[in-house]
């Protein structure tokens, strides 16, 4: 496997965390543009995410990714507000990575006709069958969704995902009609908690992100793939108690530490105490589709 940049092509990179220091992957830095990426890679990343309703237990209200989303749920609703300022027809909005479906319910209440993409079998039979929502088990590039049918596009932590993000925008560009916003958030490392944890970084340890922007990195690809940027903030995130402590023992990089944490983690009391935190390190852009894309 050769490394390529996703922004720029270039094939030279530095190593910046050899594998196994921050997580699976060996992670680089493109010499041209700065892009961290994960290289080489074992196999396509989406297909650890491309599982059938019937491999694993079915979802409930009760599953950990479910409570997890209603938690983050007021968060996300801020993007229905600026959405609706930015296109006051509202129209039709597609989540890219819609899981349970609550957001796009959420959407649907306030007006919206709704769509979702989604590669686990299980959370798009559960938002089928809890919430009616249409989700449809696909990823963007097999998606059968037609040029010029969303108003809105809304991808919210995939992007750090893709095997290849430049190839899944183009897909966005072409589902959104001419005037389209589309919508996109991610951990970033141009960040104060970057540049004091390194290797720690909680989401650079994530062994499922393959990619890693910066504020400069990521509006180059968005401009790359033909949209103008309309809108940028440094969001933060509710999180329980209980995933507050496990991001703690993620960074340890201790198994022991991971330990002494799991006996605590599992309290109840702490499932249902949240708290809001901005540390400046998750980006979500507002871009407009262009008007002169072909």
């Amino acid at each position: 496997m050769k490394a390529r940049c996703n922004n720029c092509g270039t094939a030279s990179y530095k190593v910046l965390h050899k594998a196994g220091r921050a997580q699976i992957h060996q992670i680089v830095q493109c010499e041209n543009c700065g892009l961290m990426y994960a290289f080489p890679l074992e196999r396509d990343n989406l297909e650890t995410y491309s599982v059938t309703a019937t491999e694993q237990e079915p979802l409930s209200e009760a599953s950990p990714e479910v409570r997890r989303a209603l938690t983050k749920l007021p968060d996300y609703e801020k993007i229905e507000s600026v959405l609706s300022d930015l296109l006051p027809r509202k129209g039709h909005v597609v989540e890219v990575g819609a899981h349970s479906g609550l957001l796009l319910g959420s959407f649907r209440s306030k007006g919206w006709k709704v769509t979702g993409i989604e590669p686990d079998g299980r959370a798009v039979e559960f938002a089928r069958r809890a919430y009616d929502i249409d989700v449809r088990r696909a990823t963007l590039l097999s998606t059968d969704l037609e040029d010029g049918c969303a108003d809105a596009v809304v991808m919210l932590h995939v992007i750090e995902h893709l095997d290849d993000p430049a190839a899944n925008l183009r897909v966005v560009s072409r589902i959104l009609r001419d005037d389209g916003v589309f919508v996109v958030e991610t951990p970033i490392y141009d960040t104060l908690a970057y540049r004091l944890l390194g290797r720690r970084e909680r989401s650079l340890s994530c062994d499922g992100h393959i990619f890693f922007y910066t504020q400069a990195t990521l509006s180059r690809l968005l401009t790359d793939c033909g949209f103008t940027i309309l809108r940028s903030e440094r969001v933060g995130r509710t999180m329980s108690l209980s995933r507050l402590l496990w991001n703690f023992g993620v960074m340890s990089k201790s198994t022991s530490a991971q330990r002494m944490l799991k006996a605590v983690i599992d309290r109840p009391s702490l499932h249902s105490r949240h708290i809001h935190l901005n540390a400046k390190d998750m980006l979500r852009i507002y871009a407009r589709r262009s008007l002169t894309l072909s």
